[in-house]
């Protein structure tokens, strides 16, 4: 990312990061993918039971790589709940300290939910916005349409880019959609203040990385 850039959402950053810890979540930022995995090896040691939800940001930084060589990872789903490390990534963080979540069979935000021993999120600057109307129009315009494709799934986002409903709209919240069967925005989350704290920890990386 560009350096003036970078500059730029230094401000917008520290807010989200402060917004988090108030939201009894652990919050931490690394400026690269390589500063990612030194932390990801100091909190998950070597042959720890792992598990992960899809993420195209564990793919790209290393993350998934490291757990499924190092870590006893766990790809059946159902075995997650018992996981001492359950890793996902968002569909976005608000600067309020939220983290917004859609599912289509919500294996990722149950176990991010209820199960794991700690759960630890990580997000590119690019999945930062402002608040829960920002975080849905994310999913609908951005998130939902790139995984769509990726999973290969016959839905109108998949063939414009973009939800048949892109706006939020504040009588159906984040349920307005396609009809389509195959579509992935079923079952949405969001993680406000937490009852545990520091169960779940998120790492913002100073890159934009996944969808």
């Amino acid at each position: 990312m560009d350096a003036n850039k970078k500059k730029a959402l230094k401000g917008i950053i520290k807010t989200t990061l402060k917004a988090l810890q108030e939201n009894n979540m652990e919050a931490a930022y690394v400026d690269t993918a390589d500063e990612l995995m030194t932390l990801i090896r100091t909190m998950i040691p070597e042959g720890s039971y792992t598990a992960a939800g899809g993420s195209m940001t564990l793919v790209e930084t290393g993350v998934m790589d490291y757990l499924m060589q190092h870590t006893d990872f766990h790809k059946e789903k159902r075995e997650a709940y018992s996981a001492s490390f359950y890793l996902a990534s968002a569909n976005a963080v608000t600067m309020n300290g939220e983290l917004y979540q859609t599912d289509a069979t919500s294996n990722r935000v149950s176990a991010m939910l209820y199960g794991p021993e700690k759960v630890i999120i990580i997000a590119g600057v690019n999945k930062i916005v402002t608040d829960l109307h920002a975080a849905a129009e994310r999913v609908k315009n951005t998130a939902a349409p790139a995984n769509a494709i990726r999973l290969a799934r016959n839905t109108p986002c998949a063939q414009t880019g973009r939800c048949a409903f892109p706006s939020f709209s504040d009588s159906s919240f984040c349920s307005q959609g396609c009809k389509s069967d195959e579509r992935i925005c079923s079952n949405t989350v969001i993680f406000s203040r937490q009852s545990q704290k520091n169960r779940i920890a998120v790492i913002i990386v100073g890159e934009e990385v996944g969808y």
